[in-house]
């Protein structure tokens, strides 16, 4: 059915067509985020990494810095790469990347660091709670310390990831929610000695996040927490969420399908999900007054 939908999108022009019609012509930041990378979901990350390559200018996370700032000053679209949940396997991946000249932006659940899923599950027992095992191969462990200090010195970022992986879309007491939150943003600073400012929410959907997770985020937010979200679309200032949206890769994802999202032929089939988390979380910024008509949002 994707590979189906990727060549009609492809015949059809979407991927222009869709830039006028949804951002108004505007170029952005488009980001696509992997999970575990071993095996053969390393072969097609590489890959499509060096599709993008071929294809984009690829991005730095100081480019996403430049757009929650309100501002992007490049003439063409360029591609994020990131990653979720913290798996050990990530790190052959931060490796390959650093090595081509790609910087990227890992978000951590630091209850898995250095722990195999025996252990974060045993973790959170003894908080008297139920985590989410993120998705992963048998036997998989998180990444350790010493790797993530080292991926960093390779030039990559790391962000932080919910604590114990729970949806926070279910979740609206504020002590669950400061669980997933904070302790996050605080285990990360702890362990790299500097602060954590960047917060992936898990699952990354519109309903992933609850209004009482977004009221906190958004105060978190105002003192300088960037936060990204995982559906599809490209990061435009003034017309797309506050949270960056993300193309969460899947490894049954046929390559054309991949290709053509990256090129922004698929938009308008998750735009409803756009507009709805424009309206809970509000718009990216426009930086120093511009004009109205680039605030004036989706249509």
């Amino acid at each position: 059915m994707r590979w189906v939908l990727a060549e009609m999108w492809r015949t059809l022009d979407r991927a222009r067509r869709d830039r006028a019609l949804l951002y108004g012509g505007a170029t952005g930041l488009r980001i696509i985020t992997f999970h575990e990378t071993q095996g053969d979901d390393l072969t097609r990350l590489k890959q499509i990494v060096d599709w993008c390559r071929s294809r984009f200018t690829m991005a730095s996370p100081a480019d996403a810095d430049t757009l929650f700032a309100g501002c992007w000053p490049h003439p063409t679209d360029r591609i994020l790469v990131t990653f979720d949940d913290g798996w050990e396997s990530n790190f052959e991946a931060a490796k390959w990347l650093a090595g081509i000249g790609v910087s990227a932006t890992f978000f951590i659940v630091p209850s898995l660091i250095g722990r195999t899923v025996d252990q974060y599950v045993r973790f959170h027992a003894r908080n008297h709670l139920v985590p989410n095992v993120p998705e992963a191969s048998a036997g998989a462990r998180g990444l350790s310390t010493e790797q993530l200090r080292e991926m960093r010195a390779m030039g990559h970022r790391i962000g932080a990831h919910n604590f114990a992986h729970r949806d926070l879309g279910v979740l609206h007491a504020l002590p669950d929610i400061r669980y997933e939150v904070e302790n996050a943003l605080e285990g990360l600073s702890d362990i790299l000695r500097t602060n954590c400012n960047d917060f992936a929410i898990a699952f990354g959907q519109p309903n992933n996040v609850s209004d009482e997770a977004i009221a906190y985020l958004k105060d978190l937010q105002a003192r300088g927490l960037r936060i990204y979200s995982c559906h599809r679309g490209l990061n435009v200032p003034g017309k797309t969420p506050s949270f960056l949206l993300r193309h969460a890769w899947e490894p049954f994802h046929p390559a054309n399908f991949t290709r053509v999202c990256l090129e922004g032929a698929g938009d308008r089939r998750l735009n409803r999900d756009v507009r709805l988390m424009v309206r809970r979380v509000g718009r990216l910024p426009v930086a120093n007054g511009a004009s109205a008509a680039m605030q004036s949002g989706l249509p």
